[in-house]
């Protein structure tokens, strides 16, 4: 855990160091100025896109909630699913540390642990199949953008086969089942636990849970898919946003080959905590590579961090929030 901790502080430091010395380079003085450009009913405007995503997200979630959905209500669920996030984004756990939080904080409304967990299993899976299919279209807008080389169409054949297979392996490992997965593994390497002994049903409760939601449940499972891909969809318009706002010539194509390949650099560098420093790094690389200037790369990669904070500190008061409640609840 110590050692953990220790290399989670030194990407936390070259991230900083990485992003600092990307500002140092193109001029903090440019990069200020330009953020004030954007001013403060703008940044608003990007907040609330951002909020639009956010509320398309937990729709999708609660489809799969089923009808322990109505017991926690919407705005409860978006709550929990912000407090999630914001711990996914801030550990170095490849955006799943909040996945178990949020069925943990689900309890708190009598929903069970096992249909919280196999709710944000499945709602996690149908998420990324959604995200593939949106990177799959901005790739190839991309590649039409920049001109499909045989190095680029390399790179976007082996970035997709790598994302499908890691989807494919993961349903698969549904369908066998995630507790069963688990509890061979250590019956085969000899390892005895009591406390992994004691969750064996509820474990096993858990995949028959997930395959009954697949197998019953598929007019749910699309409409949460099709929810889902409107919420990635929907990420072009802030990207158009930002750029509109920064006085950049924008187009509708460029903002989703952009939003696309965001999604692709914040997924590969997941396990740096908030992704610092590689982020901005691939962002600025991606609009120079699109014919923007680093100025407005940077200006672009800086206000997507900042946004991000905000929304990170309201996913933390949530939690606290709902900690409290939790808390209070258990005490009574």
């Amino acid at each position: 855990m110590l050692r953990l901790s220790m290399i989670r502080w030194l990407l936390l430091a070259v991230g900083l160091v990485v992003l600092g010395g990307l500002i140092w380079h193109i001029g903090l003085s440019q990069v200020w100025e330009t953020v004030e450009r954007v001013g403060f009913v703008a940044f608003c405007v990007i907040l609330l896109l951002r909020l639009v995503v956010y509320l398309l997200d937990t729709f999708g979630w609660s489809l799969t909630l089923g009808q322990w959905a109505g017991r926690v209500g919407f705005v409860r669920l978006f709550m929990v699913r912000m407090a999630g996030e914001a711990i996914n984004v801030t550990t170095p756990t490849a955006m799943l540390g909040g996945e178990p939080v949020k069925a943990y904080l689900l309890t708190r409304y009598e929903v069970p642990m096992v249909e919280g967990l196999a709710s944000v299993v499945t709602a996690k899976t149908i998420m990324v199949i959604a995200q593939i299919l949106f990177m799959l279209l901005g790739l190839g807008v991309t590649l039409w953008l920049l001109g499909a080389g045989e190095y680029n169409v390399l790179m976007a054949f082996v970035t997709l086969g790598l994302l499908g297979f890691g989807v494919l392996l993961f349903v698969f490992l549904q369908r066998y089942g995630i507790g069963r997965g688990l509890l061979t593994v250590a019956d085969t390497c000899g390892i005895r636990s009591q406390r992994l002994e004691a969750a064996r049903p509820q474990l096993l409760e858990l995949d028959h849970t997930i395959r009954t939601f697949y197998r019953e449940r598929r007019r749910s499972s699309l409409l949460s898919l099709g929810i889902h891909f409107v919420a990635w969809v929907t990420e072009l318009f802030e990207v158009y946003a930002i750029l509109y706002f920064l006085g950049a010539e924008v187009g509708w194509l460029a903002s989703f080959a952009i939003a696309a390949i965001a999604v692709l650099i914040k997924g590969s560098v997941s396990f740096i905590p908030g992704g610092l420093g590689a982020q901005e790094g691939g962002y600025l690389f991606l609009l120079v590579a699109l014919g923007y200037g680093e100025v407005t790369g940077i200006t672009f990669a800086v206000i997507r961090r900042i946004r991000e904070i905000v929304w990170i500190l309201i996913g933390l008061v949530f939690l606290a929030v709902l900690r409290g409640r939790t808390a209070l609840a258990t005490t009574s």
